[in-house]
Parts: structure tokens; C-alpha cells; sequence
């Protein structure tokens, strides 16, 4: 019996490192697929530097918004899909992302508020300091990403590989110090909106370019940065979730206090 019960433990606990490591590597993968279309459109309208500051803030930021309330995610996910299907349709060929990005913020809001006023045990009331952190986090961590991209603009995917496990950890730690103390700024419905606003935006974003962006229609300089982009994200998703996957394994392994995503 003793020996048996010795064989049970260390398997579950393989099996927890695992589930650690896995769910690290999901939020590698969100990570990319967050980051790299913010990086493509601001390079394509403004200076090279700027593009990883804005890139690493709105990816650790989205992510932040969706680890605070993954049902609410789901529902923007569900009712943004369709609004920004719809628009898409009546407004024929879009060249900007402007306004599926604008319909998919605008309905994240609305859902994002009425989940907040009717949702009582949600953590989505730790929006505001949850935000407040990935902000922080992000720019902080961005400086790495300015670095990079004069040294070697063209090697995207290991940068990304790089910025996700770095800003994970980076807003994991700002949280113990966010939350504890302005988790209460705002009120709920205001959090909810916040998290529907950011999530909405990116799914409007992302519909956009899965509508055949890249059109004769389309202006050169958005077809250029939708090829640049279709062609280095499959490649940075699975890097991403690659060192991601590592770093939640060795949380796991070694215990360390690093928080977790989900918590």
C-alpha cells in the first residue's frame, strides 16, 4: 500500500508541471498573436522604434484583460465575431483596419459593461489594477524590443520568443503590488468595459485580416505589412509557446512564486 501511494504522488505531479507548462504555452501563443499585427501596423504608419513600445504594451495588456474574466472573453469573442462579420459584409471591401477595429472595441465595451453590473463573483473588478500592471510591465519591458530592432529588425520571431516569457513574469510580479492596493479604482461595469474594449479590438482587428485583406484593392503599404505579417506569425506563435511552455514548467518543477496567469 505504501509503495503505491508513493507511485501515485510523483505521477500527479508530472502531470501538474505539465498542466503548468501547457497553459504557460497558451499564453505564449495569445501573446504572439497579439503582438505582431500591433507591431506591423505601427510600423507600417509611424518611426521603426516605436513599434515594439506599442506591440509589447497591447499584447502583455490584452492578455491581462483576458486573464481577468475568461468567460467574458468568450462572449466578446462570440458577439464581436459577429458585429464585425456583419460590418464587414455591408461595408464591402475594408483597406484600413481602422473600422473593424473600432465595431469590435465598441461592442467589447458594451458587453464587457453589462457583464461587469450583472457578473457579481468575477475577478473583472481587478481590471483596473490589472491594467495598470501589464502597462507597466509592458513599457518596461519594451526597452528590450527597441534594442532588438536596430540590431536585427528582421529576426521577429525570436524576439517574440523572448518578449512573451519576459512580460509574463514582469506583469505577474507588478500584479502583487497592483492589485492589492487599486483594484477598487474603478467600478465594475467601467473594468468590464475596459476588458471588452481591448478584447473587441483585437478580434476586429484579427477579422479583418482573415476577410481577404489582401486584395488588388488594398493600398500597397497595408498589403506589404499583411504579407510581413501572415508570414512571420505561425513561426512566432510556436516560438513563443515553445519558451512559455519552458518557463511554466519550471514554475512548476521548482515551485516558484511567480504567480499564475489564471490566478
Amino acid at each position: 500500500m505504501e509503495s503505491a501511494g508513493s507511485s501515485e504522488k510523483p505521477k500527479s505531479r508530472g502531470l501538474e508541471i505539465l498542466y503548468r507548462g501547457l497553459v504557460w504555452a497558451f499564453v505564449g501563443a495569445l501573446y504572439a498573436a497579439m503582438f505582431l499585427p500591433v507591431f506591423e501596423v505601427t510600423n507600417n504608419v509611424l518611426t521603426l522604434w516605436v513599434a515594439p513600445i506599442l506591440a509589447t504594451v497591447a499584447a502583455t495588456a490584452g492578455g491581462a484583460m483576458v486573464y481577468s474574466s475568461s468567460q467574458l472573453a468568450i462572449q466578446v469573442a462570440l458577439f464581436g465575431n459577429i458585429g464585425v462579420f456583419g460590418y464587414l459584409v455591408i461595408s464591402g471591401v475594408v483597406v484600413s483596419p481602422l473600422g473593424p477595429t473600432v465595431v469590435g472595441a465598441a461592442i467589447g465595451a458594451v458587453i464587457g459593461g453589462v457583464y461587469g453590473l450583472i457578473v457579481k463573483k468575477s475577478k473583472i473588478y481587478q481590471a483596473d489594477a490589472k491594467l495598470m500592471a501589464a502597462v507597466l510591465a509592458g513599457g518596461a519591458v519594451s526597452v528590450i524590443g527597441v534594442v532588438w530592432v536596430f540590431v536585427a529588425p528582421y529576426q521577429l520571431v525570436w524576439l517574440v520568443a523572448l518578449l512573451a516569457p519576459v512580460s509574463g513574469m514582469a506583469y505577474l510580479k507588478l500584479t502583487d503590488i497592483f492589485v492589492p492596493r487599486y483594484h477598487g479604482l474603478l467600478p465594475p461595469f467601467v473594468d468590464g468595459a475596459l476588458a471588452g474594449v481591448l478584447i473587441g479590438g483585437f478580434i476586429g482587428f484579427g477579422l479583418w485580416l482573415m476577410a481577404g485583406v489582401a486584395l488588388d484593392e488594398v493600398v500597397p503599404g497595408w498589403l506589404a505589412a499583411f504579407n510581413r505579417l501572415t508570414g512571420v506569425l505561425p513561426g512566432a506563435i510556436a516560438a513563443a509557446s515553445a519558451t512559455t511552455f519552458i518557463l511554466g514548467m519550471l514554475k512548476a518543477a521548482f515551485k516558484l512564486d511567480w504567480g499564475d496567469p489564471y490566478e
